[in-house]
């Protein structure tokens, strides 16, 4: 007679580390395959792009499926409802992080998501062969324009494309995507920004390519003497470049400085997994996560900064001076604002940036104009009935 073979359960988990330049894929499946191997459960990682995954966790409440876990940027809270993320139980954190750091992951009250890593910032790279230190203001890369541009190499560097990116220039200008919780894009700040950049591109001093591979590989290869790209992509630039990358702060310009957004990126639980029989593995797959081994593994591994408290003061204190940069710059950062409204900010954005490229930025904020107030009355009307369904389950 054949041996018994024990089928071991299954979770699995959703994430989004999917661009060739994000190597936090490589720890996430070391630790899923870590805690399979140690317990009888196996947790498989599944990835899909961004948009792909805010998708399909809109879709959980409609269909009834589901992962266990997603593993998602701190925005996706708001996808609470339609989601069905179950409430975290103060057992799972309590101790491990800042007042600060879990707030990313509340919303309506609730805390709906465990923070695992924090950052997700803007930075400003160099390359110390073609500057010798961070250009700390836009003045200072203005100064250096022509010469490196008859040398061939692009100043500056950045995916004009990417909302994300362009709220480093918005905040220059005064500017913030929500004003009393509703987006406030239809504003001077925003235009003084979109023909900042439209003037920079033009003059060559910026270019602007795709940030997930252009974008890197010509600064890797010396053709761009700074950028501005994420935090996540430190590992990644650190291990081509070696002792010619520098990290510095986002350039000031016109004296006043550009701010970053920062988020978290954490556990939540869909289709009211906490719940379900899964609960008291999904409670222990979480606990691994926050512990010294995989908080270690994030940092060393990749380069990424850890949420557990006490790890990421050990390796402030410790880590190479690029490593120390980029910690420290999450104090001149602001918050991602939770906002339902946030979708609507990034695509606005994206579709003024798009048209920029081609009709120059009084078109742009004529567009952002035209279709905010009617996408704001959508996404109203939408959360509305998003609730009104809710109470009738």
């Amino acid at each position: 007679m054949g041996e018994n073979i024990e089928i071991k359960r299954e979770m699995t988990i959703w994430h989004e580390f999917d661009g060739p330049g994000d190597t936090s894929i490589e720890v996430l499946e070391e630790i899923c395959r870590l805690y399979s191997e140690r317990h009888d459960i196996n947790v498989t990682p599944e990835v899909m792009n961004i948009a792909e995954l805010g998708t399909a966790l809109g879709n959980v409440r409609k269909t009834g499926k589901g992962p266990q876990l997603a593993f998602v940027p701190s925005d996706m809270i708001t996808y609470n409802k339609v989601g069905l993320y179950s409430l975290v139980p103060e057992e799972l954190y309590g101790g491990l992080m800042s007042d600060a750091s879990l707030a990313t992951m509340q919303f309506d009250g609730g805390q709906y998501g465990v923070p695992v890593l924090l950052g997700n910032h803007l930075v400003c790279y160099y390359n110390k062969e073609i500057y010798e230190e961070a250009p700390l203001t836009w003045e200072s890369i203005e100064a250096q324009a022509d010469n490196l541009l008859e040398s061939g190499i692009k100043p500056f560097g950045a995916d004009l494309s990417q909302a994300y990116v362009f709220i480093a220039y918005l905040t220059a200008f005064g500017g913030w995507p929500l004003k009393d919780g509703r987006p406030n894009l239809a504003t001077e700040e925003m235009e003084q920004a979109l023909a900042f950049l439209n003037n920079q591109t033009a003059s060559g001093r910026i270019i602007s390519l795709d940030g997930a591979t252009e974008l890197l590989e010509q600064f890797i290869a010396g053709k761009i003497g700074a950028i501005i790209s994420g935090e996540w992509i430190f590992n990644h630039l650190s291990r081509n470049m070696e002792g010619r990358l520098g990290v510095g702060q986002l350039p000031s310009i016109r004296g006043n400085p550009s701010v970053s957004m920062t988020s978290s990126i954490g556990l939540v639980f869909p289709n009211h997994s906490l719940e379900s029989e899964y609960g008291e593995d999904i409670k222990s797959f979480v606990r691994f996560m926050l512990s010294e081994e995989c908080q270690l593994l994030w940092a060393n591994r990749v380069q990424r900064i850890p949420a557990n408290t006490e790890i990421l003061e050990k390796l402030e204190a410790a880590g190479s001076p690029n490593k120390r940069m980029l910690i420290s710059l999450l104090k001149h950062c602001h918050s991602m604002p939770v906002s339902p409204f946030m979708i609507i900010v990034w695509i606005a954005i994206a579709c003024a940036l798009e048209v920029l490229k081609t009709e120059g930025p009084e078109r742009a904020l004529d567009l952002i104009d035209q279709k905010l107030d009617i996408a704001v009355s959508e996404m109203e009307a939408s959360l509305n009935r998003t609730n009104e369904e809710m109470e009738t389950v």
